[in-house]
């Protein structure tokens, strides 16, 4: 079945963290609140609930862009959505727990100029705070303190997805021979050597984070409530 956030959305750590937590969620029976009930979570990282209203919103917003682009939303591909946006969040929460570990940090002034220098949120190119308040309690539907506490939450996740990337080089002097032995000719290399170097570290990249992932989920207990959620229970 094609993959319909990573058709739509084309970001590669998606498309990675979708390929490798598949294994994990299949059979699998908040940011902002804690306790013993999991009666409003659509999952639990590690002890973290995520709020299945906020699960929700992500998917009607998705699957919305979806229908303004004349796009016709089936059964299935709303199925589809919903799981891997349920693994988005997941790989999500569990960088945001490692990063926190590491002492990685967002300052105010970085979650500010974030959300001054959104779209959503300007009028003719600048920040409006009326239009922000606006949109993040209809459209988000919730609080500016939560929308911020997450938005501080998603772009820790995003440091250390930087982080990961960055961990995967490539030598100049072993573009040759990687060339050669993935079957490429050495007559072609010069004209190749630019997407082959591109395709590589991607290829790297991809190794690292689910070499990474792997080794969070066997460390951090992961427990999915979206079918309990979907039948109301």
């Amino acid at each position: 079945m094609i993959s319909f956030l990573r058709k739509h959305r084309q970001t590669l750590i998606l498309s990675v963290f979708v390929i490798f937590l598949i294994g994990i969620f299949v059979g699998l029976g908040g940011y902002f609140f804690t306790g013993a009930d999991n009666t409003e979570a659509v999952a639990v990282v590690g002890g973290t609930k995520l709020p299945y209203l906020d699960f929700r919103v992500r998917v009607s917003q998705f699957l919305d862009s979806m229908r303004a682009q004349n796009k016709e939303v089936s059964d299935a591909m709303s199925a589809e959505v919903k799981q891997e946006m349920l693994r988005d969040m997941i790989v999500n929460e569990l960088l945001a727990q490692e990063a926190d570990k590491m002492g990685l940090r967002v300052s105010d002034t970085e979650l500010s100029l974030a959300i001054q220098q959104s779209p959503s949120f300007q009028r003719e190119g600048r920040f409006d705070q009326n239009l922000y308040f606006q949109i993040v309690r209809s459209a988000y539907k919730t609080s500016p303190e939560l929308y911020e506490r997450f938005q501080r939450r998603a772009m820790l996740s995003s440091k250390l997805k930087t982080l990961i990337l960055r961990s995967a080089k490539i030598v100049p002097s072993e573009l040759r021979s990687e060339y050669l032995r993935g079957g490429g000719k050495l007559v072609d290399f010069e004209k190749n050597q630019e997407a082959f170097a591109r395709d590589l570290q991607q290829k790297r990249a991809l190794d690292s984070i689910n070499f990474y992932l792997r080794q969070l989920s066997t460390q951090v207990e992961i427990r999915s409530y979206l079918d309990q959620r979907e039948r109301g229970a």
